[in-house]
This record gives structure tokens, C-alpha cells and sequence, in this order.
């Protein structure tokens, strides 16, 4: 099944873009197919980083009917194995009433893909909260992740998020938790200044040698965080979208092979009995 990821907070500034940044450089690592948008129209960083990464990232005003209108006719018209869309933070209502409006889940549904919300934690109510009220709206008719950003972890942890009631009921959506790991503050800001993905941050392209051992090493630590909700967040090439479809294709045309070849050797093998008794 292919995916519509979709990176939502309760409010601004919990490390969203810098998640949805690490995703795609996961998935170009990876070869995937993937459309990006950033909805982030008052701050548009993914835009700004990524347009030319990859398969770069369009702008995208999801929380407008009428630029809704484009993003599911793209979809459907280019069909990529995997979409990513980075929203505004404190806009979970809005998105609801999209999603309402456009039917996003049986749409979805009927182009082949499945969708998936994911959270980025700080350490405060209002996340999980927003979180809480979403999952209530969407159900199981979608999957989740729930990402702890250890930024944010000074020592304390995320006890209100594993205390929360929210964190229960992620859990029976069988929701995945990964980690996001902490990047240093100065080399992320040189990150920053210099305009660069993750992954382009080498001395090739004027990076210190010291901060791309800290980005080295930051992704090194995130990728397996990633795999562990790979299904979910849409890290699988076309090849491994349909095999169950394939599978039974091919089930069915052995089957009638099998079953044609018994009829004949049962035919045949009646012919040289009655001959034989002849």
C-alpha cells in the first residue's frame, strides 16, 4: 500500500521540518518515489532547503479548498509511491474540516494509498493534546507515528506523553514510537546558513569538517529510528507496493496451468490404457 505521510503538531516549533527534512533524505537515499509539499505557508523552511533535493517540494496551501483541489489531482495524475506533506503547526482544526470536505481517507482509499499521521513531540500538553483530538477524528482509518524529538529531552524524558491517556490510545491504533536524535544546535544552524539538506552537508560543499562528523553521525543514528515505522512513513519502493496483487496473479495462472496440464495427462493417459487392453 502506498502512503500519504502527513507531519502535523499542536503548535509551532516542535521539529516537525527538521523530521520531514530527515525523511527525505531517507527516501532519496532509499530510491523512493515520493511527491513533497510544504503547507507551511507562512514559513515555508522545507521549500527553502529541498526544492532542489531530490525530487524537490512544492509549495502547497493544503488548508485552501482550492489548493487542496490541485494536491489530490497531482496525486492522482503522477500516482508517486510515497507523499509527504509538512503542515503548519496549530492547524489541526482546519486540517480536520479538509479532510472532511475532500473525504481524504476514501479518496485515499481508491487511489491506492493509505494515510499516515505523524507527531513530533516536545514536552508540553498542547502536542499531545492536539494529538488526542485528531486520533478521536480520524480513527483507524489512520496510522500513526508519534516521534519524540530528544532535543527537547534535557534529562526529564517524555513522562507526560507515556503517562498520557493519548499514549494508550495510540498504542491499541498500533501506533509506532521512534526517536528522533539531537543534533547540535551550532551545526544545525550551519545547516541553516549554508541552505543545505542533511545529506549535503560534506566539505565538498564548504561544510566544517566537524559538523558534517555531528550530521554523519545524526543520521547515522536516525535511520534505523525510521525503518522501525518504515511501512507507515512510506520508505518502500514501487517494486514492494503490490506484491500481494501480483502474488495472487500469478497463483491464478499457475493454478490453471497445473489444472490444464492434469486434464491432458488424464486424457492421455486414458487413451494408452484403452489402447493397451485393445
Amino acid at each position: 500500500m502506498k502512503r500519504i505521510v502527513m507531519i502535523l503538531g499542536g503548535k509551532g516549533g516542535t521539529g516537525k521540518t527538521a523530521f520531514t527534512r530527515l525523511l527525505l533524505d531517507v527516501m532519496h537515499s532509499k530510491g523512493i518515489n515520493y511527491l513533497a509539499y510544504d503547507a507551511d505557508t507562512e514559513n515555508p523552511e522545507l521549500y527553502e532547503y529541498y526544492q532542489n533535493f531530490g525530487n524537490g517540494v512544492r509549495l502547497l496551501n493544503f488548508l485552501e479548498v482550492a489548493e487542496a483541489k490541485r494536491f489530490f489531482t497531482e496525486i492522482k495524475a503522477e500516482s508517486p509511491d510515497s507523499i509527504v506533506v509538512d503542515m503548519p503547526g496549530a492547524s489541526s482544526n482546519k486540517t480536520r474540516e479538509i479532510i472532511s470536505k475532500f473525504g481524504l481517507f476514501k479518496i485515499a482509499g481508491d487511489l491506492g494509498y493509505r494515510v499516515t499521521l505523524v507527531t513530533v513531540l516536545n514536552l508540553g500538553y498542547s502536542v499531545i493534546t492536539s494529538l488526542k483530538i485528531m486520533a478521536e477524528f480520524c480513527g483507524s482509518q489512520a496510522d500513526y507515528v508519534v516521534v519524540k524529538n530528544l532535543c527537547w529531552d534535557k534529562g526529564s524524558g517524555f513522562l507526560r506523553w507515556e503517562n498520557s491517556k493519548t499514549s494508550a490510545a495510540i498504542a491499541e491504533f498500533k501506533g509506532i514510537e521512534i526517536e528522533m536524535p539531537e543534533l547540535d544546535y551550532s551545526t544545525f544552524d550551519t545547516l541553516t546558513e549554508k541552505g543545505l539538506p542533511y545529506s549535503a552537508a560534506t566539505e565538498e560543499n564548504g561544510f566544517p569538517f566537524g559538523d558534517y562528523l555531528l550530521v554523519s553521525g545524526f543520521l547515522d543514528q536516525a535511520k534505523p529510528e525510521l525503518e522501525k515505522a518504515g511501512v507507515y512513513l512510506g520508505l518502500q519502493k514501487s517494486e514492494n507496493n503490490q506484491p500481494a496483487v501480483e502474488s495472487n496473479t500469478s497463483r491464478k495462472t499457475q493454478a490453471s496451468t497445473q489444472s490444464s496440464q492434469t486434464k491432458v495427462t488424464a486424457s492421455t493417459s486414458r487413451r494408452v490404457q484403452k489402447k493397451a487392453s485393445e
